[in-house]
């Protein structure tokens, strides 16, 4: 299963897009705001879902579904199954994809403290109109919050009933890169599968402005693809 999944990811590598331009940082700034969009990698249209065969077949193991182009991008081929096919269980476990994994981070770093503050947002005016449309779910509106001290190392995440302290060595990623500094891999286990996600960074960005803590990054991310999801950085400001 690893192997596969990093075919998948040096074909990604092998088409990737050219530097996005950024303002730098002012040597004045106090401040850094920057937006993240994460959005799943499942497509679901009036025709029904789209997504790769292989996501396919972890998430939903007795799916039956077809190949098709995909809706977004025709040189690739997805595996397509009819919103018939997601009901009971594979309607639940669909409902819960869709809504922990389209999320707007709205971000801030504060360069005197060395504190980054995250305050994260569930969904978006598409997911809450597949939840109606398609799904026929409400959608629940959830936010939560994340504060990064880089000087004593630690993260507290807020959820609206529960808190939880970590250290950056419990949550940190390390990246592997090859001889382009602007291109990294990680790896995420889920479900007994091992994943290689693909970043992009930007020579044009701080190192904390990111989606994802890293330990080992020098600048800052533009783009991260996994298998399951897409997290792109939509704006970056200086205060």
């Amino acid at each position: 299963m690893k192997n596969i999944l990093n075919i998948i990811f040096f074909l990604t590598f092998s088409n990737c897009f050219s530097q996005v331009v950024f303002e730098k940082m002012p040597e004045n700034a106090k401040e850094i705001h920057f937006v993240y969009q994460i959005k799943s990698n499942y497509i679901v249209n009036d025709e029904g879902v789209f997504a790769d065969t292989l996501l396919l077949k972890i998430d939903f193991p007795t799916l039956k579904y077809n190949l098709r182009k995909n809706p977004q991008d025709s040189s690739l081929v997805y595996g397509f199954s009819t919103l018939k096919n997601f009901g009971g269980k594979n309607k639940d476990i669909l409902y819960a994809i869709l809504y922990h994994s389209n999320e707007t981070i709205n971000g801030i770093h504060f360069i005197p403290s060395k504190k980054t503050v995250f305050n994260v947002v569930r969904g978006d005016d598409e997911t809450k109109m597949i939840f109606k449309k398609y799904l026929k779910q409400r959608f629940i509106d959830f936010e939560y919050r994340e504060e990064f001290d880089f000087a004593k190392k630690t993260e507290k995440i807020n959820f609206p009933r529960v808190n939880y302290d970590r250290t950056f060595a419990d949550i940190s990623k390390n990246i592997k890169f090859n001889n382009d500094p602007t291109i990294g891999f990680y790896e995420e286990e889920s479900k007994g599968v091992l994943y290689k996600n693909i970043v992009f960074f930007n020579k044009d960005l701080s190192k904390f402005i990111s989606p994802v803590l890293f330990d080992n990054n020098n600048i800052g991310v533009y783009r991260i693809e996994t298998i399951k999801k897409t997290i792109t950085l939509k704006s970056v400001t200086y205060k």
